[in-house]
């Protein structure tokens, strides 16, 4: 028999039409469809790691005037400025309201952007889903929308990713859903001491090989986790996938950024690597003095690791396929292409494997509209093998039966 996984991003998707992952799940979906029909073993596993904030991921990503944006905020008190900005976003631009979830006693500013894994969907937000006058946008979903969000009210915002991801999949496999399994890799749990601590081991390892020295490139003394930073002109701290953790001069530095330098935010510590470790071990056992959590590069050796290890495991007894569908127009080394990169050196040469991206014109063509991909999944999927590059062979990666795909 022959067994298929199929990783593919699930975040994001939930809040934003202009997500890769609006894509990429149909893709998904549709090469899922092809397998079970073949008899297939269909294996679907979903990218959930928490990632960079809300309105980075869902909206800065896709706006244009970021240089206006800073200048708006080089005007008057900067911290007040920030705070507008980010009140701005949420109000007119993201379809949920939510807010931070404290009750690991470590309170975080959430008046700035935070990282998911502290947000809590609190309902709808009705002012954000205008009508949006583009092809592609079903405003007939508007109830399957609202009865997600309903659904996730009180839970963390990864569950309504998660919901409609699944309510997506469902809906557009029909019967051949149930065929599939579907689980979810590299989502932390909900409480921060558990956060990593599966990969305890990993990050312990990492960290002595950084402290003894070595790598001088960038990339080589990046530390794959996240820390809470107090930027200058605030009073609570900042925690956000963007702050970059890295070795320098023989210690830990951590520097709270924005992705896209919007904010303006300053801070810069050292530590002793002792120090760091103190701090992950006190969030560990449950008493946390400051948050930490995983990003890459460790979030992409975590997930190339298991997918690695079940595909090894299929190959003993099946042919064994992995598809990688990975995202939209170029690649981007630090996260998908390492994940990328390290899936090949954990998987064996008698292991099929594919690298899916969707075409670039597709993506294009989606609405950078508020409400993900209940209102785009109908218009994608009814195009859906339209979505893949035109030079991938389909026929190579599913089976001989598939038709070639025509322009």
């Amino acid at each position: 028999m022959t067994a298929a996984i199929l990783l593919v991003e699930a975040r994001g998707q939930s809040v934003h039409c202009r997500e890769d992952a609006c894509v990429n799940l149909v893709q998904a979906a549709w090469l899922a469809r092809e397998f079970v029909r073949r008899g297939v073993d269909t294996r679907i596993r979903l990218i959930m790691d928490p990632g960079q904030s809300i309105e980075e991921y869902s909206v800065l990503c896709h706006r244009k005037d970021h240089d206006a944006l800073r200048a708006r905020l080089s005007i008057g008190e900067a911290r007040a400025a920030r705070y507008a900005l980010i009140r701005e976003l949420r109000e007119t631009s993201l379809p949920i309201v939510f807010d931070a979830d404290c009750s690991s006693g470590v309170v975080i500013e959430d008046r700035l952007p935070f990282s998911p894994l502290m947000a809590r969907v609190r309902g709808m937000n009705d002012d954000a889903l205008g009508v949006v006058d583009h092809p592609l946008y079903a405003r007939q979903r508007l109830d399957d929308y609202r009865y997600l969000v309903a659904e996730s009210a009180g839970h963390p915002y990864l569950d309504l990713d998660l919901a409609t991801a699944r309510f997506a999949l469902r809906t557009l496999l029909g019967s051949d859903f149930e065929a599939i399994d579907l689980a979810v890799v590299s989502r932390p749990a909900d409480e921060p001491h558990l956060w990593f601590a599966c990969e305890r081991a990993m990050i312990d390892d990492d960290l002595a090989a950084k402290e003894r020295g070595g790598g001088e490139e960038f990339s080589e003394r990046l530390i794959g986790l996240f820390l809470s930073v107090t930027p200058r002109g605030e009073e609570r701290p900042y925690f956000n996938s963007p702050t970059c953790v890295r070795v320098e001069h023989g210690k830990v530095r951590a520097i709270a950024r924005d992705r896209f330098d919007i904010l303006g935010l300053h801070s810069s510590e050292r530590m002793t690597f002792d120090r760091f470790r103190e701090l992950l071990a006190a969030q560990l056992a449950g008493a946390p003095e400051r948050l930490a959590a995983m990003k890459y590069p460790h979030t992409a050796r975590m997930i190339a690791s298991g997918i690695g290890a079940e595909a090894r495991e299929l190959a003993e007894s099946d042919e064994a396929k992995v598809l990688f569908v990975d995202g939209v127009g170029g690649w981007n080394p630090a996260t998908s292409g390492m994940i990328e990169a390290l899936l090949r050196a954990e998987l064996p040469p008698g292991i099929d494997f594919h690298r899916i991206v969707g075409d670039n014109g597709m993506y294009a063509a989606l609405p950078n509209a508020p409400g993900g991909i209940v209102f785009v999944m109908d218009a994608l999927w009814s195009m859906a093998s339209e979505l893949f590059e035109p030079e991938l062979d389909l026929a190579a990666v599913v089976g001989s039966a598939v038709a070639p795909v025509t322009r």
